[in-house]
């Protein structure tokens, strides 16, 4: 193992990935080519660098972002119960980033990053975190009043492990990367957006499976709902299938908030599908959390 606080690393990884990654709570990857690397980094930080292969859809083979996209810390390594070819680095702390940093704005050359896993200096690794977790500059710009944009402004100016530590800053980054970003304002069971005096979204970002629970800071274990859904959703009063259908236990709704629900039975998704719920995320609330029976509404 490596010294954390001297070494990180960068995970090479698709934006769908064709192994059996879940974005913030495992990395898999082939243990003939990379057990050694990854073994170096359990316990330090590692950024997650998305190529040009690989695009929006699980089909495409082009169009990645070239970018670093978040980052975590790895946690442990075990194999992979069904391929021991195989192994998976179990994440923690992961947090996505509000602005993407382009590799070439970097001083990691891009043809390094043709390897799935590469270590590189800490120092240097901090360096992209902080950019990528600072405020986007068009939220300062225009849309101040939708998020909480006080805890994201001032970073650059904080020492590294308060900022990654820090739950105000976790909060306020996964808010707009859930509510803001992905949703536009929206409650994703009512279609309805609310905003109060100073323009800022009602809405809350609520985690599918909670920080707590095991789940990550990820826009896909995150959804958009008004404040008495979020806490029915919470409760296990709602839920929703992979495909997006919305799911009520027969009693403990009153009539009027199930009036509020999309006529259709149909929760208001993101178009893009590596904005919208993890199935594996999903499964983990219907299975864990919800109370009434797996039939759509």
């Amino acid at each position: 193992m490596t010294d954390p606080d001297l070494t990180a690393g960068v995970l090479v990884t698709r934006r769908f990935p064709g192994y059996k990654d879940v974005t913030g709570v495992r990395y898999h990857y082939p243990k003939s080519k990379y057990q050694r690397s990854i073994e170096q980094l359990v316990g330090s930080l590692v950024l997650f660098y998305e190529p040009r292969r690989g695009g929006s859809s699980m089909s495409a083979t082009t169009g990645g972002r070239s970018a670093f996209t978040s980052f975590a810390y790895i946690d442990s390594t075990r194999d992979d119960p069904d391929d021991p070819t195989h192994g998976y680095a179990e994440l923690r702390y992961f947090m996505e980033f509000n602005t993407l940093v382009p590799g070439s704005a970097t001083a990691i050359p891009l043809t390094s990053l043709q390897t799935a896993v590469k270590l590189i200096p800490f120092q240097q690794a901090t360096h992209i975190v902080m950019m990528g977790i600072s405020a986007p500059i068009h939220i300062g710009e225009v849309r101040a009043g939708l998020t909480d944009i006080g805890e994201l402004a001032g970073i650059q100016q904080r020492e590294f492990r308060d900022v990654v530590h820090n739950k105000a800053v976790r909060d306020a980054s996964f808010r707009y990367r859930v509510v803001e970003h992905a949703y536009d304002g929206k409650c994703a069971f009512t279609g309805v957006r609310m905003t109060n005096g100073n323009g800022r979204a009602e809405a809350d970002a609520a985690h599918i499976q909670a920080v707590s629970d095991g789940g990550p800071d990820s826009v896909r274990t995150g959804i958009a709902l008004m404040k008495s859904l979020h806490w029915a959703f919470d409760r296990g009063l709602l839920s929703m299938t992979d495909d997006g259908s919305i799911l009520t236990v027969d009693r403990g709704i009153d009539a009027p908030i199930r009036g509020l629900l999309a006529s259709n039975g149909k929760a208001f998704l993101p178009r893009a599908e590596d904005l919208r719920p993890h199935p594996a995320f999903l499964q983990w609330h219907r299975n864990n959390r919800f109370k009434g029976l797996i039939s759509p509404l």
